[in-house]
């Protein structure tokens, strides 16, 4: 069930990235044509989307790898996503767990985000999340970044779910691999 779901969505990718009419699934899986010309946006939000019917997350936030911090490019779930785009995470910071993720590049379950500082100030303060499930961007053998997906019940997730989620992130990380190879490409 799951490698049709991913297949469908692979599609569905297939046809944003190659420049087609932008469409995005509705919770009854029917599909609807946005405006927006972001195809990588685009993109993320119906991974995000589908990924939420079969790991439910509060919020989901995706991001990238640039040098040595993870900048947040995307999400769902946020009270105002447009105040935490742009914010970056050192991924050296032990405060955080999001680099572990990175070096290790397989999911992190943290069951009690209470152990992370990082999880009780700045634009955590408030959120109530208590469980956190990272996991890395990986397309051909190269991290892109990372999820991070938020919920408020602790102890929440589990290894199906890191497993599920993982492979909807490599829709994402193909996404990003992708939009990688046309920057380099008009920079050459």
């Amino acid at each position: 069930m799951l490698d049709e779901r991913i297949a469908e969505l692979k599609s569905q990718i297939a046809e944003l990235l190659r420049g087609g009419v932008p469409v995005a699934a509705r919770a009854d899986g029917s599909r609807v044509v946005t405006e927006e010309p972001d195809a990588s946006g685009n993109v993320i939000r119906l991974v995000l989307s589908e990924l939420r019917k079969e790991v439910p997350y509060d919020s989901c936030s995706v991001q990238e790898l640039r040098g040595e911090r993870l900048v947040i490019i995307g999400g769902v779930g946020f009270a105002d996503l447009d105040v935490i785009l742009g914010e970056t995470f050192d991924i050296n910071n032990i405060d955080i767990p999001n680099g572990e993720v990175l070096y290790r590049r397989r999911p992190l379950i943290v069951g009690d985000t209470e152990q992370y500082r990082a999880f009780r100030r700045g634009l955590h303060v408030g959120a109530g999340i208590h469980s956190w499930l990272g996991v890395p961007l990986l397309h051909e053998g190269q991290v892109y970044g990372m999820l991070g997906l938020d919920k408020a019940e602790p102890d929440y997730y589990n290894g199906r779910h890191q497993e599920t989620a993982l492979a909807f992130a490599g829709l994402v990380a193909s996404a990003l691999a992708r939009d990688s190879a046309d920057a380099t490409e008009s920079s050459a």
